[in-house]
């Protein structure tokens, strides 16, 4: 498994569920579809973090970040 890209693909999904909590709040109503984005997020997250072979520490994130665009982007 490729565990920089599952852990991208988490971050992407948090990112995701910025806006929506925004609108949510401008709206006065309740964040529920945010807040499912959010768990859904961090269970990708914690997948990746969990099960990577030497694990993540905080500074390689934007490591994994860059090899994944650097994959992606020829």
């Amino acid at each position: 498994m490729d565990f920089d890209l599952i852990l991208t693909a988490g971050i992407v999904v948090l990112m995701l569920s910025i806006p929506s909590a925004i609108a949510a709040f401008a709206d006065r109503r309740g964040p529920w579809i945010a807040l499912i984005v959010i768990i859904i997020g961090a269970g990708i997250v914690g997948f990746a973090w969990m099960n990577h072979p030497e694990g993540y520490e905080v500074a390689d994130i934007p490591h994994a970040i860059i090899r994944v665009l650097a994959r992606v982007i020829p």
